[in-house]
């Protein structure tokens, strides 16, 4: 690859993904507050596919960034990313699981007076009550997410976490593929795959309450890659259109709203990250620089270290705030505006405070205790950071 551009013109990261978080939690907000759909607003898991196109990005691009250290085809190089990811991810999302188990009644209980108010937002009550040894094992385990019955079951919205890990535990074998292959043929393999299944078997996909099997949603991740390894000017443009071929193959089997917007977050996220490669990009450039430097703030960058924590957490004060809100009269006869703006307020300012003290208590802690034993184990450095994706 030539004319790379290197870390330091990676552009907002952390913004993006603590604007990725909070797009969920209003999401979350304007359903448990009884608020009609709001264009944009409603489309939580187009938010969740943000994560993903970063998580794809993220981890292939410091993967390239450590190749001369951490050869591709090494055992060692696998065994030290999969111990970063389960190091950074495991720690917050142990924690808060058990919470979710053990407050599981009460989290019931106020998730009942919400759905007796407005009816259409109801969710099964074994998302807060099943205790079973199953299902225990499987989120402990990780495997929920390609286990329908496990998959939705627990008030955390963690379907995105195992989807996550699947992805994970996949991803130095792409990598590999990618580096003997070349990216064209193993991702445009790996789109026919996947979206060939989904056509030939839809009555699998069904099972799944929400897109948590990795083949529903390999296409974003793959996305992502795509940006990160095509982000130089003899590339870019060719990035461009393979990246956004991947949503659009979707939306061709899907023509729904939610699918076309996932095209146009490709080609904006592309744009965001590498606009200036990309021919004909440097029309872009001024509205590209204003996005980079709004979401590279300072603010940016501290809603990106306590992303994955607020989004861990938010339900978990939500449902409870949420819930005993519809006890008072004055709230319940409050227009949807106002009961979302109490909510979002209230709720918001809460998780933020828990968010930091987890990120300072459990995740730093966690990403520490991977570093030592990875220089044990090997006997160097792991290079790892303290951020949501690497």
């Amino acid at each position: 690859m030539q004319t790379r551009a290197d870390d330091s013109q990676i552009p907002a990261l952390d913004g993006l993904r603590g604007l990725a978080a909070m797009w969920v939690f209003l999401c979350h907000v304007q359903i448990l507050t009884g608020m009609r759909f709001v264009p944009i607003l409603s489309y939580g898991e187009l938010a969740v596919d943000l994560f993903m196109f970063l998580s794809g990005f993220l981890m292939a691009h410091h993967y390239v960034e450590r190749r001369a250290d951490e050869p591709w085809n090494s055992g060692r190089t696998w065994w030290r990313f999969w111990c970063r990811r389960f190091f950074r991810i495991t720690p917050a999302y142990y924690l808060l699981l058990l919470i979710s188990f053990v407050a599981g009644h009460q989290l019931a209980d106020a998730r009942a007076s919400i759905a007796h108010f407005w009816p259409a937002t109801a969710t099964p009550d074994s998302r807060y009550l099943d205790h079973s040894i199953g299902n225990v094992l499987a989120h402990g385990t990780y495997l929920f997410g390609a286990l329908p019955q496990y998959s939705f079951n627990t008030a955390l919205p963690d379907w995105s976490i195992g989807l996550e890990m699947q992805f994970y535990a996949v991803f130095p074998l792409l990598m590999l593929l990618i580096a003997r292959r070349g990216l064209l043929i193993v991702i445009t393999g790996l789109a026919c795959v996947t979206f060939a299944a989904q056509a030939i078997a839809p009555s699998l996909f069904a099972l799944f309450p929400m897109p948590s099997f990795l083949p529903m949603k390999l296409y974003m991740f793959l996305a992502g890659m795509v940006a990160a390894l095509t982000r130089d000017r003899s590339q870019a443009t060719r990035g461009l259109l393979l990246a956004t071929s991947l949503p659009s193959i979707q939306f061709a089997l899907r023509p729904e709203a939610m699918s076309g917007a996932r095209v146009v977050l490709v080609v904006v996220l592309f744009m965001l990250l590498s606009a200036e490669f990309v021919r004909h990009g440097s029309g872009f450039m001024p509205a590209v620089r204003t996005l980079r430097r709004w979401l590279g703030t300072r603010i940016g960058k501290v809603l990106g270290d306590l992303a994955y924590g607020f989004y861990l957490i938010h339900l978990l004060i939500l449902l409870p705030v949420a819930g005993y809100l519809t006890k008072i009269e004055c709230y319940l006869s409050a227009s949807a505006p106002v009961r979302f703006f109490v909510v979002a307020t209230v709720v918001g300012a809460v998780t933020l405070g828990l968010s930091w003290i987890l990120h300072r208590v459990v995740e730093k802690p966690g990403i520490s205790l991977g570093k030592h034993l990875l220089k044990r184990r090997f006997g160097v450095s792991a290079n790892l950071r303290a951020s949501t994706d690497d």
